[in-house]
């Protein structure tokens, strides 16, 4: 029997990532204003350890071939037995500590020891590492291309910078039993060994007072990472003005979109911050944004009970709703009411991801797009930010400028006619094309299938927001003593 097209083709494992290709514009724009530090490198101590690692791996002379094969195998050594001595110490520090897992296993089964190496404690490569060797290039501490040759290396050598990182490493640890015996051989290690080494390698980076003044130079004193110093000063200004100790993601939307803004002229802030702050604005703006169409996807895939047409999709969803508007005003009588503070947006945002009250979802999900329509078309403060509200353009996404065009489009014409391009567009289409861009990938993205023009149900899709790379920023910046 012939096989039906790949897009029924449903063999392939399912993926839930972004699937209305839209969360990559915000990801992008985090990434061009807090560069180096992400939302998977929360913690300081890696980008040095990693770094000893490499010089370590080139000093030693019983590696044969200088691969990134040998290399794995080396640096996942170095990791276990690091996360086995930090677990073994009482009280120690294990916040975001990558790898617990399996290693507390071992330790439950051999309390005692000695402990063999388990290379299972953590698949993918470079172990828990594996987000914070990129930063290492960022930073320039080992490179894989010489320009002044035009050189590029089959493995990454360290600079000078690197070597003098890997140094000041290397000198705290250098005199402990692991290090010197243990590290480069494949032994059992035993507990005492661990015990003595836990007490003075640490994710604190306690005692590195060396590596952590590199690591600060690296990240923030150098024009390379010139926005990532103005994120820093960012969190420097909440902690020193608003007592701000941490954050998470709901402080970061309370605080960046609508607490501290340079358009509210009640709030005094330094020019230099300025555009950092309008550029985490308009990331979380972004988010809100997405948040407004998730919440109308999530209602109208629950309305998806049987293989129907997507004008009876499309009617369902509308007569199982309940609207407080009229479908036939026009938006224009109803936008400039959508304005809305965090615990209203919070609220119906909330409400649709938990199934509270989903039938307000679509009316909800459009006044969250017109609330974030309504903070940025007219705003005159921003400069060059403004450059962000045309990502999405070139990837098949959907641009802040193209929401812009399309409300005013929609501003004389019904809120029914509204909803129903939001969801045939920004909805149903925008999925197609980003869940068919997987399937070329080969991973399964669509939560419908179509079957002789009938749609069909394959998945419910759940919300949640993105996370924002302030906060592991943040804890970045406690371990180098910088707050």
């Amino acid at each position: 029997m012939p096989k039906g097209p790949r897009l029924n083709n449903i063999s392939r494992n399912f993926t839930t990532r972004d699937s209305l290709g839209i969360e990559g514009v915000a990801t992008s724009i985090s990434g061009e204003i807090c560069p180096v530090v992400n939302t998977v490198t929360p913690r300081a101590f890696y980008w040095p350890f990693i770094v000893w690692i490499y010089y370590d791996f080139y000093k030693y002379s019983g590696i044969e071939e200088r691969s990134y094969a040998a290399f794995d195998t080396y640096l996942k050594r170095q990791d276990y037995f690091f996360v086995l001595a930090t677990m073994l110490i009482p009280n120690s520090d294990q916040t975001n500590l990558v790898g617990k897992q399996q290693t507390e296993q071992d330790i439950l089964d051999n309390p005692n020891g000695p402990y063999p190496f388990n290379p299972a404690y953590f698949k993918t490569r470079f172990g828990g590492m594996q987000y914070y060797n990129a930063g290492c290039f960022s930073m320039l501490f080992v490179i894989d291309f010489d320009p002044g040759s035009d050189k590029t290396y089959k493995f990454p050598k360290l600079t000078k910078e690197g070597e003098q990182m890997a140094l000041t490493f290397e000198n705290v640890i250098k005199d402990t039993e692991y290090y010197k015996s243990y590290r480069r051989n494949d032994s059992d290690v035993p507990k005492d060994v661990l015990l003595e080494y836990g007490k003075v390698i640490n994710i604190s980076l306690k005692g590195f007072d060396e590596s952590k003044a590199l690591l600060r130079h690296g990240l923030f004193e150098t024009k390379r990472n010139s926005k990532l110093t103005d994120c820093a000063a960012y969190i420097k200004y909440l902690y020193d003005n608003y007592g701000i100790t941490s954050l998470n993601r709901d402080d970061c939307r309370v605080l960046f979109y609508d607490h501290i803004t340079p358009a509210d002229e009640s709030v005094v802030i330094s020019p230099g911050l300025v555009t950092i702050i309008n550029e985490w604005e308009i990331v979380v703006g972004r988010q809100y944004f997405t948040s407004g169409l998730e919440m109308i996807w999530k209602y109208m895939l629950e309305q998806l009970t049987r293989p129907i047409t997507m004008k009876i999709w499309f009617e369902d969803v509308l007569s199982y709703s309940d609207f407080s508007w009229d479908l036939e005003q026009r938006i224009s009588d109803v936008i400039l009411e959508c304005i809305y503070d965090f615990e209203q947006r919070e609220t119906m945002i909330s409400d649709a991801a938990r199934g509270k009250n989903s039938t307000s979802s679509v009316e909800n999900g459009i006044k969250i797009i017109l609330s974030v329509y309504n903070r940025f078309r007219i705003r005159t403060d921003l400069g060059d930010e403004k450059a962000f509200f045309s990502y999405g353009v070139d990837n098949q996404s959907i641009s802040m400028d193209e929401v812009f065009d399309i409300v005013d489009e929609f501003k004389n014409k019904s809120i029914k006619e509204f909803i129903l391009f939001v969801m045939q567009q920004w909805l149903v289409k925008q999925h197609y094309i980003t869940a068919f861009e997987k399937i070329l990938q080969n991973r399964d993205g669509f939560y419908y299938e179509i079957i002789d023009g009938l749609y069909i149900k394959k998945h419910d899709f759940g919300m949640d927001f993105q996370g924002i790379r302030m906060i592991q920023l943040m804890q970045v910046m406690k371990d180098l003593d910088m707050l």
